[in-house]
C-alpha cells in the first residue's frame, strides 16, 4: 500500500501517445559519459514563446517573454556534489528525517500493471543515501543525479552555493536552447528516457534502464547536459494547471492543483527516465508536472542557477 497521499502529484498517469517517431538509429552500446564538469554555463537571455498549445492541457496558453541572461548548471546535482554540501553543513533531507521515500519498483515477470500503485512504492529507509531502499547505497553512483530531495533540501544546497533554483521559464528556455517544438521523443543519444511501452518493456536503446550518470547524452545547444530526461528537476516556480488567470486557491496557497487544493506544488521541469510515448510524454522543454513541495522520489533532482 502507497503511504504518502503526495503520491498523487507525482508523474503516474498515462497519457495518450502525442508524438511521432523521431527516426534515429538505435545505438547498441551505452553512450559514453563525460564525467562531471562541476561548473556553470553562460545562458544569453532573450525572447522567447513559453508552453505549447499541442499538447497536455497544463502547457498552454503558450505566450512571449523575455528572459535575462543567467548561469545554470550544466548538469543535475550529483551524489557527489550533494555530500559535500551535507558533509560542511550537517542538513538532514526530509526524507531522512522521515524514514522513507517513494521508490520505483517495475512490475515483475507475467505482471499485469493497471495501476500506479503497481509500480510505486513508499520504501522505509529510501532517502538520498538509498536509493532503492535500505539495502542499497551510493557505492558507484557518485556520478548519477541526486535523488529523494524535497524542494526544501534543494532549496538548502542552492543557498550554500550562493545560488538558487531555476524559475519555470530559466529551466524552460535552458532546455530549449533555440530549437523549435516537437512533439517526438528524443533519440537515445540525446536523453534517457523509456524506450518500449511502460511499463512492461524496456529496450535500453540509450543504454541506461534507470538513472544514468550525468554528461551520458549530447548536450544542447547551450551545452547543457540532460535538460531533458533522466531525473525530473525542481523549480522555484509554483503551479498553476496552465499559464493564465486561475481561481484563488480555496486554502489560500500560491499554487493550485485540482483536486487537492491543501497541497502546495511546485513546477517541475524536464521529464525523467521513465517518460515514454505511451505513459508520461513529458521528455520536451516546455513539458511541466505538478509536485508536492514535500516529497521526493527516485527520479526527481534538481540543479542550481545564479545571476
Amino acid at each position: 500500500m502507497i503511504a504518502r497521499t503526495a503520491l498523487a502529484l507525482l508523474p503516474l498517469v498515462a497519457f495518450a501517445f502525442i508524438g511521432g517517431s523521431d527516426g534515429v538509429a538505435r545505438p547498441s552500446a551505452a553512450p559514453a559519459c563525460a564525467g562531471i564538469l562541476d561548473d556553470q554555463v553562460w545562458v544569453p537571455g532573450g525572447l522567447a514563446r513559453f508552453g505549447s498549445d499541442a499538447a497536455y492541457p497544463d502547457e498552454g496558453p503558450a505566450y512571449e517573454a523575455r528572459v535575462n541572461s543567467f548561469w545554470i548548471d550544466r548538469h543535475e546535482v550529483t551524489n557527489r556534489q550533494f555530500a559535500e554540501f551535507t558533509s560542511a553543513t550537517g542538513h538532514i533531507t526530509q526524507a531522512e528525517r522521515e524514514g522513507g521515500s517513494i521508490v520505483f519498483d517495475p512490475p515483475g515477470p507475467g505482471e499485469v500493471p493497471v495501476e500506479p500503485s503497481q509500480w510505486w512504492s513508499w520504501v522505509e529507509g529510501a532517502d538520498w543515501r538509498h536509493p532503492d531502499g535500505p539495502k542499497s547505497s551510493l557505492a558507484g553512483r557518485d556520478n548519477l543525479p541526486v535523488v529523494h530531495v524535497a524542494y526544501s533540501d534543494a532549496l538548502a544546497y542552492a543557498a550554500w552555493k550562493g545560488r538558487a533554483l531555476p524559475s519555470e521559464e530559466q529551466f524552460e528556455y535552458a532546455a530549449r536552447a533555440g530549437a523549435e517544438q516537437s512533439l517526438d521523443q528524443p533519440g537515445p543519444r540525446k536523453a534517457n528516457t523509456w524506450q518500449g511501452s511502460f511499463p512492461v518493456e524496456n529496450t535500453n536503446d540509450d543504454g541506461h534502464p534507470r538513472l544514468a550518470p550525468v554528461g551520458c547524452y549530447e548536450a544542447n545547444g547551450f551545452g547543457l547536459d540532460d535538460m531533458i530526461g533522466n531525473a525530473w528537476e525542481w523549480t522555484r516556480s509554483w503551479y498553476l494547471p496552465g499559464h493564465g488567470a486561475f481561481p484563488e486557491n480555496p486554502n489560500g496557497n500560491p499554487s493550485y492543483y485540482p483536486g487537492q487544493p491543501d497541497v502546495r506544488a511546485r513546477v517541475i521541469k524536464g521529464g525523467s527516465f521513465l517518460c515514454a510515448p505511451n505513459y508520461c510524454a513529458r521528455y520536451r522543454p516546455e513539458a511541466r508536472h505538478a509536485q508536492d513541495e514535500s516529497a521526493g522520489a527516485s527520479h526527481i533532482g534538481f540543479r542550481t542557477v545564479s545571476a
